[in-house]
């Protein structure tokens, strides 16, 4: 059997991590890994990551009486909660929880579909509520072959992590956006109205329990935690790398950069954004990002060629001009005239390889490019 839930916070508070793990703590069967799954970042009904959750119950139908009662006491009242975000005027939408439970695994194109594009409900199985059971389906759907883990814990009170832990935690192989490193800002805390303490992720379960334990020494007093397997990291929103010529370039006042009029760079994005204002018409750039209304939103990039095109140099010093189209060049000094209209001059990008934004301004899906091979 797999269960699935969604939709149960609001900008007010609350967090569908902690309700899953209040309904584990009571779930009367065994069960497998807890999963958590970051799906479109534009579904246009997302609270703050876009992420549900789900997990293998080791059980039968015996259970869904138990569910039933769960549900009608525990999670149905959390419905109808909003809140208004103070960072963006995109619309918000009530709470509106769903829960959802399959005799057997939901074909994984649903989850496919839902990590990469806006998708509505699917039936089959026993479903409960409202619009929760569309992220709840796709998140019992993933099949979890190239996966992370993210050991979160959950508070009541006000944060605190000792910075001196949290410096270890990220000292250690296998664990990795703990700490920006521009900023030594620690990333593992959210920011706003929400119970979790701290999220912090690694390579594989062993190590992201070892990190939780460690943080849990000394931390605001916790009222749970739990690992859960997730494919934060992953890449897996991203359908493709794209190649393109750059044809033209526009730096908008404030600093972000629009290439071809479809690709769009922000201007907090850091290393990025400086090679995207860097570059000029004629170079040739890889990039990756998520199409959204018609445009590119870049993830990263990289150069494949950088080309300067110039008039000739002629031997008096003096930069040669076109004498008109296929005519050649001539120089407006001493009248010297060439064959050629222009000389190609390489250009050093001021980064190698893939850049990407800082981060803390990375999608909880971003994968790390610095190992990029998707096709």
């Amino acid at each position: 059997m797999w269960l699935g839930l969604d939709d149960t916070d609001s900008l007010l508070g609350g967090c569908t991590t902690l309700v899953f793990h209040q309904l584990l703590e009571h779930l009367p069967c065994k069960h497998g890994e807890p999963r958590l799954t970051r799906l479109w970042p534009f579904a246009n009904r997302r609270t703050r990551g876009n992420a549900a959750l789900s997990v293998e119950l080791f059980c039968g139908e015996e259970i869904i009486p138990w569910l039933d009662d769960y549900w009608k006491s525990n999670i149905e009242p959390l419905a109808g909660k909003i809140g208004e975000s103070e960072h963006s005027d995109r619309k918000q939408y009530p709470a509106d929880p769903g829960m959802v439970l399959f005799e057997k695994q939901p074909d994984e194109i649903h989850y496919w579909n839902a990590v990469r594009g806006e998708v509505s409900y699917i039936e089959g199985g026993i479903q409960w509520g409202g619009h929760g059971r569309i992220g709840a389906a796709a998140s019992c759907s993933w099949k979890a072959s190239n996966a992370t883990w993210e050991g979160i814990a959950w508070t009541n009170e006000e944060r605190y992590v000792s910075d001196e832990l949290l410096t270890k935690v990220t000292e250690l192989d296998g664990t990795f956006l703990c700490r920006d490193p521009r900023t030594s800002r620690g990333l593992i805390s959210p920011r706003g109205n929400s119970p979790i303490l701290f999220g912090v992720r690694a390579i594989n379960q062993d190590i992201a329990t070892i990190a939780t334990n460690i943080l849990l020494e000394d931390c605001s007093n916790v009222i749970g935690h739990r690992i859960f397997k997730t494919n934060q990291s992953t890449g897996d929103h991203i359908e493709r790398e794209y190649i393109h010529n750059v044809e033209n370039i526009e730096i908008k006042k404030g600093g972000h950069v629009i290439i071809n009029n479809n690709i769009i760079c922000f201007s907090d994005s850091g290393d990025m954004n400086i090679l995207c204002q860097w570059l000029e018409v004629g170079d040739e750039i890889s990039c990756i990002g998520l199409e959204y209304e018609g445009k590119l939103h870049l993830e990263g990039v990289r150069v494949i060629n950088s080309v300067s095109k110039l008039r000739p140099m002629c031997k008096c010093g003096t930069r040669m001009k076109s004498m008109g189209k296929n005519q050649g060049s001539r120089c407006p000094k001493c009248k010297t005239k060439s064959s050629n209209n222009w000389e190609l001059s390489e250009r050093i990008p001021p980064f190698k390889n893939w850049v990407q934004p800082p981060y803390d301004k990375r999608r909880h899906l971003a994968e790390d490019l610095s190992s990029y091979h998707k096709s």
